[in-house]
């Protein structure tokens, strides 16, 4: 893996310190440039978590991915620059209740005496590190975000992060995580059911989306769908050829090209990343 062509795909120009600024300005290139997308799953092309394959599409054939692959990959990238990072297991909220274990993937880095949750792979999200200081109330400049404690599922202690909705004037939970760092092969069920099962939402539907300057683009199935300055745009694609179109245009994604196949290995799983 070329760390420099990982930094160019990220517009990183930097000198690399393990530092909380060099921190911030890699979240934030990642986040910027590299698409939260499901596009594997929808053409039948397993997602093999291993980080030589996840470079190759992410980095040179300049795609994104989902929250396992891009955090593992940023995993990788953080502990290049000396950070201790582990990854963790988060659970998503559904309606009154929550999903299972590793439904979720995020990072945890240990900066100076303090914790921080990053995620790279989570859709619209803090662009920011979010201090784990429950509580708190914290800005990443487009949201306002706060990290809560004891929450208590099904006898276990979680923490909780939650961003502001202003039209509900309330904080909503995004999902409750713990601190305990986690092995990939722990994730292996719950990836293997993203990708086929007819109960997941990655299966149910096609995303592609990135922030932008003011607010976010996104095509969700036949929709093109932007957001800016407090408005919304919703617009029908006509068809898979303006979709295409679409997503060269404003993800730099070309679905014309076709990468070699890949064997799955260990029900999509081909590799661990040790505490």
């Amino acid at each position: 893996m070329d760390i420099g062509l990982y930094l160019r795909r990220i517009k990183y120009n930097g000198i690399g310190y393990g530092d909380m600024q060099t921190l911030r300005t890699l979240l934030r290139g990642h986040v910027f440039n590299i698409p939260f997308e499901d596009m594997d799953i929808h053409n039948g092309t397993p997602i093999v978590l291993q980080l030589e394959l996840l470079y190759r599409k992410v980095v040179l054939d300049k795609r994104g991915g989902y929250c396992y692959e891009l955090n593992l990959l940023f995993h990788h990238l953080l502990s290049s620059f000396g950070f201790k990072v582990s990854l963790i297991s988060g659970r998503l909220l559904h309606g009154h209740g929550y999903g299972p274990e590793f439904e979720h993937m995020a990072l945890l880095v240990e900066l100076d005496g303090q914790k921080w949750l990053v995620d790279t792979g989570y859709g619209d999200f803090s662009v920011e590190p979010l201090s784990i200081l429950p509580g708190e109330c914290q800005s990443d400049g487009r949201a306002q975000y706060l990290i809560t404690d004891n929450l208590v599922v099904e006898g276990q202690k979680y923490l909780g992060v939650s961003k502001w909705n202003p039209s509900k004037h309330a904080f909503k939970t995004e999902y409750i995580f713990t601190l305990t760092p986690r092995v990939l092969r722990e994730f292996a069920g719950m990836h293997h059911f993203h990708q086929t099962s007819p109960d997941s939402n990655f299966v149910r539907s096609f995303i592609c989306s990135l922030p932008t300057a003011d607010g976010r683009i996104s095509v969700i199935n036949n929709k093109l769908i932007r957001t800016g300055n407090g408005a919304k745009q919703v617009r029908t694609i006509p068809d898979e050829a303006e979709k295409q179109e679409l997503l060269k245009k404003y993800f730099n994604i070309d679905l014309s090209y076709v990468p070699p196949a890949v064997e799955p290995v260990g029900r999509y799983l081909a590799t661990t990343v040790r505490r």
